[in-house]
């Protein structure tokens, strides 16, 4: 905008410099066949024109709410170093990430959120209907984020269910899940009373188990780049494998299927048919509603007027 008086201030210099040295060299007749004050005219039109279009103009800006039917998911993700293993490729955590990316692009409507955990865990990402945000920080999901290495589905758990119980003012029945994803190395606490608690509240857990039972060795991961693998303190490599027990029997306990990914080629469609057939429930949610911009009318405008103004030709007197 400041830039706006500074532009018009050079045209018209340039315009009363023209005009002094054209009617110095000829006459102010010929001068004025050549509509100098017309081009003065469009050209300061154009640029005015041009710098509207810079500031962005749109019709409408508002908040609103509205209702919209419904699931709230969220992702429980393992990023423990066992997740590093490379029997599944690139890592198992790499797979995951990808497969799990599209599966948030198929689940429109739905609000998704994202826990990362290890030994402890915590909300990456809140309950949202923005997939590309969910996605964006899925992306960023490593396992450098935990100086723990240990796992413990428990706390995931815990987490999970207190977001869903705290994490919103809306009262009423909501469809609510909880997608665990892990290579089943459960090192934490008995975890039986609270899926108890889980079903009670009417949460449904969904269970992933990514690895297989050949297992691999575990790399040693410094600023996200392998740097060799971990050994044991007798200096024998430390492998790890699926161990899917505990997923299979969290999985029966909620009475879904359990999806084993422990060969290339599976996905996590399997995963995808169970969710869809879930009920949705209506939730309300605050939706951003911005109209298109409206910058190319102006630009058109701009680039019409200053194009114009170069091809507007003296008259030739008869």
């Amino acid at each position: 905008m400041l830039g706006l008086p500074v532009t018009l201030g050079i045209i018209y210099l340039v315009y009363r410099r023209v005009a002094y040295i054209t009617e110095t060299w000829f006459s102010t007749e010929q001068y004025e066949r050549s509509f100098p004050l017309l081009k003065l005219g469009m050209r300061m039109g154009g640029f005015i024109l041009l710098f509207i279009a810079l500031l962005g103009p749109y019709t409408h800006d508002a908040d609103s709410t509205g209702s919209f039917l419904g699931r709230e998911i969220f992702i429980v993700m393992d990023v423990s170093a066992s997740m590093n293993a490379e029997d599944i490729k690139p890592s198992r955590l790499s797979f995951a990430k990808r497969e799990l990316k599209e599966l948030v692009d198929h689940l429109e409507g739905d609000k998704v959120g994202l826990i990362l955990f290890a030994e402890y865990a915590y909300v990456q990402c809140p309950l949202t209907l923005d997939r590309r945000a969910v996605n964006l920080f899925l992306d960023m999901a490593e396992s450098g984020q935990f100086a723990q290495t240990g796992t413990q589905f428990r706390s995931a758990l815990a987490v999970a269910m207190d977001r869903f119980q705290n994490g919103s003012d809306q009262k009423g029945n909501k469809t609510q899940a909880v997608i665990l994803v892990s290579d089943g190395e459960d090192f934490g606490d008995n975890y039986v009373s609270l899926i108890e608690r889980l079903k009670q509240a009417g949460i449904v857990v969904y269970t992933v188990g990514i690895g297989t039972y050949e297992g691999a060795p575990v790399p040693n991961m410094v600023e996200n780049r392998k740097a060799g693998y971990k050994r044991y303190e007798d200096g024998a490599l430390a492998i790890s494998r699926l161990v899917d027990n505990g997923l299979a029997g969290i999985a029966e306990s909620f009475g879904t299927d359990y999806v084993k990914i422990n060969e290339l080629g599976k996905d996590f469609y399997p995963l995808e048919k169970q969710i869809k057939t879930l009920s949705s429930s209506p939730f309300l949610a605050n939706m951003n509603k911005i109209q298109n911009n409206q910058y190319q009318a102006f630009l058109f405008l701009a680039m019409l007027l200053l194009m114009g103004s170069m091809f507007i030709m003296p008259i030739r007197k008869i």
